[in-house]
C-alpha cells in the first residue's frame, strides 16, 4: 500500500507555450512544458479552468506555483496549481526557448532589435503582436514562401529580421522614422501566419485579400491601442504594412518609407535566392582590380 504524503510547494518563473487549439479539458493527464529560456520543466495542468485562462491569454512570464511529490510515488510530475503575474514585468519573449527558430540566432537577434525601438507605444505594439499565441506557435518555424524565397523552416522569421536590420541601418532617418522602419520590417509579412494552410497553400482569406491585408486585420486591436497613444505612428504603420505606394488622386504621395520597405524586402529575397541558385539570379559582384599580366 502506497501512503501519499503532502506535496512540496515551489515556484518556477516561466512561460507556457501553446494555443487554444490545444485546449482539451477532458485530458488532464496531458504533459505541458514550462520554459525559462534554455531551462524547461515538464508538468501537469489538470485544472481545466486554469489551463483555459493560460491558453486564452497572450504569452506572459508568470510565477507558476507547483505541487510536487517524491519520485518514488506514482505522481512524479509536478502539478501547476496556480499562476500569478511576474513581479519583474513581462519579458516573455526573452523566455522563449533559444531554439524556437530553426535558424541560428534569429530569435535572439529579433528580440534584441525589438528592444532598439525607442518609442514606447510602438515597441509595446510590436511586443504585443509577438506575444500573440498564434504568432508564437507559427511565426518562428514557418517558411516565408512555399517555393520562391526563404522556403525553409524558420524562413519567415529570418527574412523579416533581414528586412528589419536593413531598415534599421538606413541613413538620413529621424529616430522615430527608424523605429517605424524596424517595426514595419519585422511585421511586414506577419499576415502569412494566418494566410497558409499547414502544407503551405494559400487559404481563402489570403487569396481574396493578400497576406498584407490579412495581417492588418489581425493586428487591428494592437494598431487601435497604438493610435490612442501615437496616432501618426498608427497611421504610418497601416500605410507601411498595407504596401500602399501609389500617388493619390490629389497628387499627394504616401510616405517615402514605403519605398524603403519594399526595397529592403526585395533585397532580402534577392540575396537569399542568389545564395541558393547563383546561376539563376543575377547580382552585381564586388569590384576587383585587374591583374597586370607583366606582374604575374
Amino acid at each position: 500500500m502506497i501512503v501519499l504524503t503532502a506535496p512540496q510547494l515551489s515556484q518556477f518563473r516561466a512561460i507556457l507555450l501553446g494555443s487554444m487549439d490545444q485546449y482539451r479539458p477532458d485530458q488532464p493527464e496531458r504533459i505541458w512544458t514550462l520554459h525559462n529560456g534554455p531551462d524547461s520543466l515538464q508538468c501537469l495542468i489538470p485544472c481545466s479552468g486554469l489551463l483555459y485562462r493560460l491558453l486564452s491569454s497572450p504569452l506572459e512570464s508568470l510565477g507558476f506555483q507547483l505541487a510536487g511529490w517524491p519520485a518514488t510515488q506514482e505522481a512524479t510530475l509536478p502539478v501547476v496549481v496556480g499562476a500569478r503575474p511576474d513581479a519583474f514585468g513581462n519579458d516573455s519573449l526573452d523566455l522563449l526557448p533559444p531554439d524556437i527558430c530553426p535558424v541560428p540566432d534569429v530569435h535572439g537577434d529579433t528580440v534584441a532589435l525589438i528592444r532598439q525601438i525607442m518609442t514606447p507605444p510602438l515597441r509595446g505594439m510590436v511586443e504585443a503582436v509577438f506575444q500573440d499565441r498564434e504568432v508564437v506557435s507559427r511565426y518562428w518555424t514557418m517558411p516565408a514562401s512555399a517555393r520562391h524565397h526563404h522556403a525553409f523552416p524558420g524562413g519567415l522569421a529570418a527574412h523579416s529580421l533581414e528586412v528589419a536590420q536593413d531598415m534599421a541601418g538606413q541613413a538620413a532617418l529621424e529616430s522615430h522614422e527608424r523605429d517605424l522602419c524596424i517595426a514595419a520590417g519585422l511585421l511586414h509579412d506577419i499576415g502569412k501566419v494566418w494566410s497558409y494552410t499547414p502544407d503551405m497553400f494559400l487559404n481563402a482569406a489570403a487569396r481574396a485579400m493578400g497576406h498584407e491585408l490579412v495581417g492588418l486585420c489581425w493586428m487591428e486591436r494592437e494598431l487601435k491601442t497604438l493610435e490612442k497613444e501615437w496616432p501618426d505612428g498608427a497611421y504610418a504603420m497601416r500605410v507601411l504594412l498595407s504596401g500602399v505606394g501609389r500617388m493619390r488622386k490629389d497628387g499627394s504621395m504616401p510616405s517615402a518609407l514605403v519605398a524603403r520597405l519594399k526595397a529592403a524586402d526585395q533585397h532580402s529575397c534577392e540575396q537569399e535566392r542568389h545564395a541558393r541558385t547563383p546561376s539563376r539570379i543575377w547580382a552585381p559582384t564586388q569590384w576587383q582590380p585587374r591583374v597586370n599580366p607583366d606582374e604575374e
